[in-house]
């Protein structure tokens, strides 16, 4: 039987390479993510302290329908750049390597353009269809332009294939304390409403999606050369790029609605359950300090495993990092659900204490997604992405027409109750999947 104590732990990455590498990468996202993390919660405080609870609600409205336009149409390649990057280096083959980073950029470009056109189209009907106010429809506005910037997808999957990690920490730091410089400024030059508050986010967000393309840029021009990259041939891509990036992608498309619809359901409340709902989810994210550096730096050895056909070894990595997260998490969870309202209600608003219940319900939900965060990364190492579109579809669907039909008798609460039912059939079918399928 194995055990995950902290001596176990040691003699595994001073012993293995594969762990050393893991607890190396992660220790360094966890840096980078932690100092992006103080300083946008700061942002977020100022934010929510100069606007308002309806202002700041009004300001999460336009940001989040840019969020979900963009994850609606916008493709992000990155993990196309890592599962056959990562074949590519396994077989040296520098010329397909070179045709997966230039397709890649070339669907990040296209789809940023097009879902920069769309959402500018359909903005006034999104608006007016579902009652936003002036401010959170000008929010929206400023917002849509950030999408033409968004060619992330294959200079992320670029940076973690190549395993510099260390770039991403030290440029998310820098781009998240550029955030809250450019808010400040706005605050001490302009009148503090909406559309400030929003075009000094989207012009952070700009120069932080730029600033990583041209690091991605220098990382791909020392390790191949850009005129490889440029000439790169469609023939050259590995057999099934093409299949696994639309699936992917399209994976990515029908997760939206968890990610970003419950905004515009409590939106139909009002701004104010936007604003407490969006700033108890912005708190809550410190939690995944842990999960998203696993995330992201476990893919890529995943994917190293799986292509030398050790898929066995591969979930047993997942199973080991779910039991030393629950660890770690968990209590922090505990600990939040006893700090936080009490302090906010007296510090910030009475408004948010009032709602503890809500907050509690939500450290509950994050904590248990981020304990079992590494099953979504291991399905796509398994070049599982088709089935993964299949059951991130239906628990979508679940979770919309549980928030449709209890929205009305719940209030707030059907939002988390919703996530819950799509958070536990996700991971179910998932980890069913790769048990029953993948490895029997």
């Amino acid at each position: 039987m194995m055990h995950c104590s902290p001596k176990f732990l040691r003699e595994k990455i001073r012993g293995n390479e594969f762990w050393g590498k893991l607890a190396k990468n992660v220790s360094t996202i966890v840096v980078g993510q932690g100092g992006a993390s103080a300083f946008n919660m700061l942002t977020s405080f100022v934010s929510a302290g100069f606007l308002g609870v309806a202002g700041y609600g009004s300001l999460m409205i336009g940001q989040t329908y840019m969020q979900a336009i963009d994850a609606l149409l916008n493709f992000q390649s990155w993990q196309s750049v890592i599962r056959y990057g990562s074949i590519c280096l396994e077989k040296r083959d520098e010329r397909g390597l070179a045709a997966c980073i230039k397709a890649a950029f070339l669907v990040d470009l296209i789809s940023a353009v097009a879902g920069c056109v769309i959402s500018f189209a359909i903005v006034g009907f999104v608006a007016g269809f579902l009652g936003w106010d002036s401010a959170a429809t000008a929010a929206a506005v400023v917002f849509c332009f950030e999408i033409l910037a968004h060619i992330e997808g294959a200079p992320t999957g670029l940076l973690r294939l190549f395993d510099r990690f260390n770039y991403v920490a030290i440029h998310a730091i820098v781009m998240a304390a550029v955030k809250l410089l450019f808010v400040s400024v706005s605050i001490m030059l302009f009148e503090n409403n909406v559309i400030v508050f929003a075009c000094a986010y989207c012009a952070a967000d700009v120069i932080k999606s730029l600033t990583l393309l041209f690091i991605a840029v220098y990382v791909a021009h020392r390790r191949l050369g850009l005129f490889k990259i440029v000439k790169a041939r469609r023939v050259d891509l590995p057999a099934g790029y093409v299949s696994f990036t639309v699936w992917s992608n399209l994976d990515t498309t029908v997760d939206a609605p968890i990610q970003y619809f419950d905004v515009f359901f409590l939106s139909l409340l009002s701004s104010e359950a936007v604003g407490v709902f969006k700033f108890f989810r912005q708190l809550l994210s410190v939690l995944s300090l842990l999960s998203r550096p696993v995330q992201q730096a476990v893919m890529p050895q995943l994917a190293e495993l799986i292509a030398k056909g050790l898929y066995g070894r591969a979930y047993d990595v997942v199973r080991k990092i779910e039991k030393v997260v629950a660890k770690v998490v968990i209590p922090c969870a505990a600990i939040a659900c006893l700090v936080v309202p009490p302090a906010l209600a007296v510090f910030m608003d009475p408004l948010y204490g009032a709602y503890w219940y809500l907050f509690a319900t939500l450290a509950a939900l994050a904590a248990a997604s981020i304990v079992f965060s590494a099953i979504h990364p291991c399905f796509n190492a398994y070049g599982l992405s088709k089935q993964s579109t299949v059951i991130t579809l239906i628990s979508n669907v679940v979770y919309l027409v549980a928030c449709y039909l209890l929205l009305g008798k719940l209030g707030v609460m059907a939002i988390p109750l919703a996530m819950a039912l799509q958070y536990s059939l996700a991971i179910s079918l998932k980890d069913t999947y790769i048990r029953k399928v993948v490895l029997d």
